[in-house]
C-alpha cells in the first residue's frame, strides 16, 4: 500500500480498519472521497505539485484506472466506488512514480483552468474583483507553475459562474428579477430595450429578445435625493467578465458629505443614444427638480444628450457644467505644459472674478495658444467665480469616480447578479446610515458634523474682523479683515449684503454657507447667523435622506412565475474568445518611444546575428568569453 504525501517521496503504509483522513496533499490506499471529481482532483493536485504527469486507463462509472504517462515507470494507481456507502476509495497502487520529478515546463497539462477555479473560488468568493495577476501569483505559490494570462482570466470567469450563475444564463434571468422588483419593490423605476432576435431566413422570433439597454432606480433613492444638494454627478465605467458593456451612475451627496448613489443603466457604451436613454430617463423619473446642476466630463455624447431638447433638460431650467479634472487632462493634451496646467486649475478654483483674472493675466504672458484654447470654453462652465453658486463647491466628479472604484468587484459579475447586488448593497448602506441618522436626531443636534467643524473654524476667524459700517434697513455691511497675528494691521474690507446672500470673499455664495464675514456681520446686529444656512445641512434634513428603507424580498420559492419572451445577450459584445484579452491601459504619446535595431554580439554591427557574423571564420575563432 503507498502513501502518497507531500512531505515524504517514498511510500510508506498505512494498516488498520479505519477510514484514513485526507487532505489535497496526501492520497493513501483505502482513503475514501465524496465522489469521483473530489478523488480526480486530489490525484491531479498531488502530481502538479511534483511535475509528473499521468494518463488515463480506464474511467466509468465505477472504476478509475490511471498510470504515469512516462513508458519507463511502473506506476499505476486504481480508484473504485464502494457499494456499501457510495464513495470512491483508493486501491493498491502497482508503485511509487519511478521517473524523474523534474519541471517539465513552464505549465502543466492537468493545471487546467477549471482546477485553477476550484482553488481561486474562495478568494474570489470574498473579491470578485480580484486581479488576474493575483491569480497567477496564488498558482505559483500553491503549484509553483507559471500560468499565461489567459488561462488565469477563464478561471476567473469560471469562478464567478459557479458563484453567480452563467454569464448566458443571467440574461435569461434578468427578466424574473425584473417582475421581482415591481411586485415587491413598488416604486422602483425599470426601463428595458430589447431588440428583436431574426433567424438566418430573415424572420423575427417572436419569443426571444437581445438585451440592448437598462435604466433602473429604487424608490428610497429618487425620493431621499430631494434632501440632498441640487447637483448631480455623472459618469460611466467599463464592464468586465465575458461580456463587454458599460454601466453608467448618477451620484449626490447630502447634507453631510456622503455620497448618494441614485440611478443606473447598462448600455453597450458611450454613445450619444446610449447617453441620451440615461439622461432621459434619469430627468423624467428621477430627478425632475428645477435649478439642477449636471456635473460631467466634456464628452460630446453627453453634451449632445443634455441640449436634446426631448430629454428634458431645458425645461424645467437646469445647468450643465464640466469637471475641471477632465478640462486639464484635455489641456496637457493640448498645450502639453505642466506649470500652466496648474495655473487653469487655479483658475478654475478662483472664489473671485479678480483672482481669475490675475490667473488669466499669467498665462497671457507665457502662451497665447494656451488662452484661446481655454477662453473657448464657455466660463461659467468651468470657473467657479462665474457659476454663481450652482455647483455648490463641487468642481469635479471625484463623487462618481471614487463609486466606480466601490463598484468594481460588483461589475465584473453577470448582469442580473450585478443588478441584484445593487440592491443588496444599497438596502445596507440605507440601513445604516438611517439607524446613524435616527440616533443624531434623537441626540437634539442641528446641524450635521461637517457643518458645524466648519462653522466652528469661521467663528473663530470672525472674532479678528470689525465692522465698519452698516445699513440696518438693506441688511448691507463692510467688514474689516485683520491678521490676528503681529501688530493685526487690517488685510481687507469686505461688503457682505445679507439679503442677497453676497459676500465680496465668494465663499458664501460658492458653498452656501456663512463665511467670517457674514459672521461677523450678523454678531454686529444679534442676529443668529444659523439662519443663513440652507435646510440641507440640518440634521432633520439629513435623516429625512434615508428615512425610507429598502424592503425586503420573500423567499425565491414565493416569487411570481415570468411568462413572457426570453431574454438572449448579445454576441457581438462577447470578449475576444482567443488569445488574451485587450489590455485597458490607455495609450499616450510617452508609449511612442524609437526601438533600437538589433545588433551582432559579436561585432555589435547592425543588419546580422550572430550566427552569421562575416568578422567569425569558425567557432574556433570565436573571442573567449
Amino acid at each position: 500500500m503507498q502513501n502518497i504525501s507531500l512531505d515524504d517521496a517514498e511510500p510508506s503504509s498505512v494498516f488498520g480498519s479505519s477510514i484514513p483522513t485526507h487532505n489535497s496533499d496526501e492520497i493513501e490506499e483505502g482513503i475514501e472521497y465524496e465522489d469521483k471529481e473530489e478523488c480526480l482532483l486530489a490525484l491531479q493536485q498531488w502530481h502538479i505539485k511534483r511535475s509528473l504527469d499521468f494518463s488515463v486507463v480506464k474511467s466509468d462509472s465505477v472504476r478509475f484506472v490511471i498510470k504515469c504517462r512516462n513508458a519507463t515507470c511502473n506506476f499505476k494507481c486504481r480508484v473504485s466506488l464502494r457499494k456499501g456507502n457510495s464513495r470512491w476509495r483508493v486501491g493498491k497502487s502497482s508503485g511509487p512514480h519511478t521517473c524523474t520529478t523534474t519541471s517539465m515546463s513552464q505549465d502543466h497539462t492537468k493545471l487546467s483552468s477549471e482546477m485553477i477555479s476550484k482553488s481561486i473560488m474562495e478568494l474570489v468568493n470574498r473579491d470578485a474583483s480580484l486581479k488576474v495577476k493575483v491569480i497567477i501569483a496564488h498558482v505559483v505559490e500553491k503549484y509553483r507553475y507559471i500560468i499565461s494570462y489567459k488561462k488565469a482570466w477563464i478561471a476567473k470567469c469560471k469562478a464567478v459562474e459557479s458563484l453567480y450563475g452563467n454569464w448566458e444564463t443571467s440574461y435569461n434571468d434578468l427578466p424574473q428579477w425584473i417582475l421581482v422588483m415591481k411586485t415587491y419593490l413598488p416604486g422602483t423605476i425599470i426601463e428595458l430595450q430589447t431588440l428583436p432576435v431574426i433567424s438566418n431566413d430573415g424572420s423575427y422570433l417572436g419569443d426571444q429578445r437581445i438585451f440592448h439597454r437598462l435604466f433602473w432606480a429604487f424608490r428610497p433613492c429618487i425620493r431621499g435625493f430631494a434632501y440632498c444638494k441640487p447637483i448631480v454627478q455623472v459618469d460611466g465605467t467599463w464592464l468586465y467578465g465575458k461580456y463587454r458593456g458599460t454601466l453608467l451612475m448618477v451620484v449626490a451627496q447630502d447634507g453631510n458629505g456622503n455620497i448618494f448613489l441614485i440611478a443606473f443603466a447598462l448600455v453597450e457604451s458611450e454613445t450619444k443614444e446610449a447617453w441620451s436613454f440615461f439622461l432621459k430617463n434619469l430627468r423624467m423619473h428621477v430627478t425632475p427638480q428645477a435649478n439642477l446642476c449636471l456635473i460631467s466630463d466634456r464628452h460630446e455624447s453627453i453634451k449632445s444628450a443634455y441640449n436634446n431638447p426631448k430629454n428634458g433638460w431645458q425645461f424645467p431650467p437646469s445647468s450643465h457644467v464640466y469637471c475641471i479634472r477632465h478640462i486639464a487632462q484635455n489641456f496637457m493634451r493640448e498645450i502639453k505644459d505642466k506649470d500652466l496646467r496648474k495655473i487653469v486649475v487655479n483658475m478654475s478654483y478662483a472664489l473671485t472674478e479678480a483672482t481669475f483674472n490675475y490667473y488669466r493675466g499669467e498665462i497671457r504672458k507665457t502662451n497665447n495658444d494656451a488662452l484661446s484654447w481655454i477662453g473657448n470654453i464657455p466660463r461659467k462652465k468651468w470657473a467657479r467665480a462665474f457659476d454663481g453658486g450652482q455647483r455648490w463647491g463641487h468642481m469635479t466628479t471625484n463623487l462618481a469616480e471614487a463609486m466606480n472604484a466601490v463598484l468594481k468587484e460588483t461589475r465584473n459579475l453577470p448582469i442580473t447578479a450585478l443588478v441584484k447586488s445593487t440592491y443588496y448593497r444599497l438596502g445596507s448602506l440605507f440601513g445604516r446610515r438611517g439607524h446613524q441618522w435616527t440616533k443624531m436626531l434623537a441626540s437634539g443636534q442641528v446641524f450635521t458634523d461637517n457643518c458645524n467643524k466648519g462653522m466652528a473654524e469661521e467663528v473663530i476667524k470672525a472674532n479678528t474682523h470689525n465692522v465698519m459700517q452698516f445699513d440696518r434697513e438693506r441688511f448691507y455691511f463692510m467688514v474689516q479683515e485683520k491678521i490676528n497675528h503681529n501688530d493685526g494691521r487690517p488685510t481687507g474690507t469686505f461688503s457682505v449684503d445679507l439679503r442677497k446672500q453676497h459676500c465680496d470673499c465668494g465663499k458664501f455664495q460658492a458653498f452656501h454657507l456663512p463665511c467670517s464675514h457674514v459672521i461677523a456681520a450678523c454678531s454686529s446686529i444679534r442676529q443668529d447667523y444659523s439662519i443663513h444656512i440652507p435646510d440641507v445641512f440640518k440634521i432633520r434634513n439629513v435623516f429625512k435622506v434615508y428615512q425610507e428603507s429598502f424592503l425586503g424580498l420573500p423567499h425565491e420559492e414565493n416569487w411570481p412565475q415570468y411568462e413572457g419572451f426570453t431574454l438572449c445577450h448579445d454576441d457581438s459584445m462577447r470578449r475576444r474568445k482567443k488569445g488574451r484579452p485587450n489590455s485597458t491601459r490607455i495609450r499616450t504619446e510617452m508609449d511612442d518611444v524609437e526601438k533600437e535595431k538589433r545588433r551582432c554580439g559579436i561585432c555589435r554591427e547592425i543588419g546580422h546575428m550572430r550566427r552569421k557574423c562575416p568578422n567569425v571564420a569558425g567557432s574556433s575563432q570565436r573571442p573567449p568569453r
